[in-house]
């Protein structure tokens, strides 16, 4: 399995998240798989994923990834970390440096490697999501979603075995989401990853994940196939549904 997580808890205490808690949650995602994180707004979706890196500790249960028990071997958080790339919904919380090969750079020199070895990964991620011809650019004259590709490529150069991906397709027109994808699937494909993506929009969940968690206010309300997930009452009256939305717009017309 690359994640198994198991009894998980977790509660943020303060005013402004409203003591959100993420109560015995479990669930497993396959190697080399496509696993989708869906809810509305505040269901969970972002406090899992920082849990999944390390980024929050959780008060009780384990997350392993790749075998390696996150949640006890403290010691090692940064070896099971070089197997996760984590791309945060917003890319300018990942982008720093003062061009986009430096940006890239960083990563693959914190692993240690190599000047060589570091520019060969650089010019390989860059050359993956379609911005070597960028690379003496400031990352932050970028588009939104030339921004998103960025950061990726800023995850590549470390080789993960599994991607982490928050919301990756919002705020991206219609081309740049074909462009995004079809990037990180042929990465799918050559490199052997496994893809844990959050997402409200229910079509990349129905069509792109292999198995999907539906969560509500830190619960999970159901694990499995997207088809018989998103048909079930409580789920579409959790989530809502395309055919609701327009037959509300016929009725207006």
């Amino acid at each position: 399995m690359a994640i198994e997580v198991e009894k998980l808890n977790f509660k943020y205490n303060g005013k402004d998240n409203m003591d959100f808690s993420i109560t015995d949650l479990s669930f497993k995602t396959e190697e080399n798989s496509i696993y989708a994180l869906t809810g509305n707004n505040g269901a969970g979706k972002t406090t899992i994923l920082r849990l999944l890196v390390g980024l929050l500790k959780p008060l009780s249960g384990n997350i392993k990834i790749y075998g390696e028990d996150l949640t006890r071997n403290k010691h090692h958080l940064w070896r099971i970390r070089q197997k996760i790339g984590f791309l945060f919904q917003n890319p300018d919380d990942q982008l720093f440096a003062p061009t986009i090969q430096e940006d890239v750079g960083f990563a693959a020199r914190n692993l240690k490697l190599d000047e060589g070895e570091v520019q060969k990964r650089v010019e390989w991620a860059l050359k993956a999501v379609n911005l070597l011809e960028y690379k003496s650019q400031s990352p932050f004259n970028l588009s939104w979603g030339q921004k998103k590709r960025a950061a990726l490529a800023g995850l590549l150069v470390m080789k993960p075995k599994l991607l982490i991906l928050d919301e990756p397709f919002a705020n991206l027109d219609f081309i740049s989401i074909y462009n995004h994808l079809k990037i990180i699937e042929e990465l799918r494909k050559t490199e052997k990853m496994t893809i844990l993506f959050t997402s409200h929009n229910l079509f990349f969940v129905e069509n792109w994940a292999t198995k999907v968690l539906v969560i509500d206010r830190g619960r999970g309300i159901f694990e499995g196939a997207p088809s018989e997930g998103l048909i079930k009452s409580e789920v579409r009256k959790l989530l809502g549904s395309y055919e609701e939305i327009k037959e509300l717009i016929d009725q207006n017309k």
